[in-house]
């Protein structure tokens, strides 16, 4: 009898585990965020701290400061503006929306530049900013740049020539990614299609290259 009764407590202690378990596991699964199509994330900078890089980011490279501009959309605009530090590329992370699927523009304007002007967007970026995709503009060969990054080193995919905007003018960069179709935008009009899987999911970022001083503003990430 006594052995029976221990055996049954035994179970009984078992399942509950077993439930306490599932009950983690569920509420971990709950806790992971499942956007919806359409989902739109904006940043237009307007409640962040002027002269600072926006909360949630990551800088790797350059000095990126919020500041307000008559000119630029919505009044303000993120500004990198290091353009002696010896880096060869300057960037910023942000730290959400972590997406697979995805869909991202930006309104840009390149001030200076004379090593290589240059300005383009990260996407499906790991945590530590140094694997994922890159697409910019290049003002070396004034193309548009399809390139992977790989533990910190770029790795060329595709190019495409491109109408070089003129200094000090705005102009849009945009990425769609479906699956493995991955399509670039300049000025709402497609002008680079690679098919790619090598990354699925991760943050997107901002970035700009060597002594380019360069203004970001209406940044949109959106679920396709």
């Amino acid at each position: 009898m006594r052995y029976a009764a221990i055996r049954r407590l035994g179970i009984t202690a078992l399942l509950a585990g077993l439930a306490l378990a599932a009950g983690t596991t569920q509420a971990s699964a709950a806790k992971q965020p499942r956007y919806a199509k359409g989902k739109i994330w904006t940043f237009a900078f307007e409640a962040d701290t002027l002269g600072k890089a926006p909360p949630h980011t990551t800088t790797r490279g350059g000095e990126w400061a919020v500041e307000e501009d008559s000119t630029a959309p919505g009044g303000r605009m993120l500004r990198q503006l290091q353009n002696d530090d010896g880096e060869a590329w300057h960037y910023i992370q942000f730290d959400r929306p972590l997406l697979e699927d995805v869909t991202i523009s930006v309104r840009f304007r390149i001030l200076s530049g004379e090593i290589d002007p240059s300005a383009g967007i990260l996407f499906q970026l790991d945590p530590k900013g140094r694997s994922g995709y890159l697409v910019r503009l290049t003002g070396q060969t004034q193309e548009l740049a399809f390139h992977y990054l790989l533990l910190g080193k770029r790795r060329d995919v595709r190019f495409a020539k491109i109408d070089w905007p003129a200094p000090g003018t705005w102009h849009t960069l945009g990425i769609q990614r479906t699956g493995h179709r991955l399509t670039v935008l300049y000025d709402g009009k497609e002008v680079l299609h690679v098919r790619d899987e090598r990354y699925r999911k991760g943050t997107f970022g901002l970035w700009s290259e060597d002594d380019t001083v360069v203004d970001f503003a209406d940044v949109e990430v959106g679920v396709p």
